[in-house]
């Protein structure tokens, strides 16, 4: 089997997908919005989404075309093995620089584009606040996070697969499932490599989610509220974190523009998460995924035949971690994450259950009216995009079901009350 060929095929049915799902989006101009959310854009401003949605698709899929010709020249060429080759020091000190330099060439040619989105795109829209000096901050610290995971990515596998074998997979797989856990409950430790949290100051929005989290049983340890507003305009809340490190943010933007029953909606909402242990659920489906990863790994360190075909001398295991991260994982992640947004989709129905449950219905709604106007949401997306790519529904179907489980309610509650009367 001519392995390059089989790679090059999965750049482009990547790519292909990738456009496919755009044109899918685009051929939805003009069509009626759903009537549950009419009134979230005027004529204005639905004439300026249309605008601002056409922008970004052009820019994603002009990124996504240079990438796929960017991997097509690497992978269909033996320019990997003949860098490789070049550079000095021992095997691991050449895999190593070898890494870092993949690394670099990727954060360098994306970085036009993050520009474009950022300082163009988003900015034009209103939504960016990002300055230059912060902008390049980001693009450093990202560099730097992935180049130092990708080290340890290389390290692992590397030290396993000469020490143990195909057997030492196993090992990588424990390392990879234990940096996912780890990553899960200190996740607010990395956003604060981005952003500052503080905690929620004393006052009556306090005392109102603080009973909220004592109604549902639990002892409120802090809130955090992340300064979001240095960079964007948009509005977001989550939940983050797995047991005692569990921890629930909220945007600076929410604090300051919402009501507080809105905000009350919008936190009993990702309470709701927090208590069907949705974060976590999220992290083993993310481990499943690590088994998948580690078990393509293993595949390569038996099939010398690929290194072989890129000019290396036999199993190359920094050409492995570069491969595996730029094209193989691609198709796979791409048909895992079906299942996993879908169950997504299910974990904020219910989450929207339980803050109507707690006698926020309607203002969660009008949360998620404000939220939709904010960051400027698709109203109306083809429905297959949606089962393939949304981890959240649509604000419209959202909205409806909101209103299907307050109805099911209200006629039980009348129900009860016309036994006993």
């Amino acid at each position: 089997m001519r392995y390059p060929i089989l790679f090059l095929i999965f750049i482009a049915l990547d790519l292909a997908y990738d456009l496919i799902l755009r044109i899918l989006q685009a051929s939805r101009r003009g069509e009626p919005l759903p009537e549950t959310v009419r009134d979230i854009y005027d004529a204005d401003g639905y004439a300026r989404w249309l605008d601002y949605s056409a922008e970004k698709r052009k820019l994603g899929a002009a990124e996504k075309i240079f990438d796929a010709a960017v991997l097509t020249a690497c992978f269909g060429t033996r320019v990997f093995s003949a860098v490789y080759e070049r550079l000095p020091g021992g095997d691991a000190v050449k895999s190593l620089l070898l890494l870092l330099i993949w690394t670099a060439v990727t954060t360098v040619l994306s970085v036009p584009f993050d520009w474009v989105r950022e300082k163009r795109v988003e900015a034009k829209y209103g939504f960016s606040r990002t300055e230059t000096s912060t902008f390049v901050r980001d693009e450093i610290t990202g560099f730097v996070v992935n180049a130092l995971l990708n080290a340890a990515l290389y390290l692992a596998v590397a030290w396993t697969w000469g020490r143990f074998g195909l057997r030492g997979f196993f090992i990588v797989f424990l390392i990879l499932a234990a940096f996912v856990i780890a990553f899960s409950m200190l996740a607010t430790v990395f956003q604060r490599l981005y952003n500052k949290l503080e905690p929620l100051p004393e006052g009556t929005l306090r005392d109102t989610l603080a009973e909220l989290f004592r109604k549902a049983g639990y002892e409120l340890e802090n809130i955090y509220v992340m300064d979001a507003s240095r960079r964007t305009t948009k509005v977001n809340a989550f939940c983050s974190g797995l047991g005692r490190f569990k921890r629930i943010v909220l945007y600076d933007n929410l604090v300051n523009g919402y009501s507080e029953d809105e905000i009350a909606a919008v936190f009993a909402h990702e309470l709701g998460h927090y208590r069907r242990r949705d974060t976590m659920k999220n992290t083993a489906f993310t481990v499943l995924l690590m088994a998948v990863v580690t078990a393509a790994a293993a595949w390569f360190a038996s099939t010398p035949e690929m290194s072989l075909a890129y000019g290396f001398e036999g199993v190359s295991p920094v050409f492995g971690v570069i491969l595996l991260q730029s094209v193989l994982l691609t198709p796979v992640m791409t048909l895992c994450m079906i299942p996993r947004s879908a169950m997504a989709r299910r974990f904020e129905y219910r989450a929207d259950a339980a803050a109507a449950e707690s006698g926020y219905g309607e203002a969660l709604i009008s949360a998620l009216k404000k939220l939709s106007r904010d960051n400027f949401s698709d109203l109306n997306p083809h429905p297959a995009v949606v089962a393939l790519e949304y981890d959240h529904p649509t604000t419209a179907d959202r909205i409806r079901a909101i209103r299907a489980s307050q109805a099911i309610r209200e006629r039980e509650s009348g129900g009860i009350s016309g036994g006993t009367a």
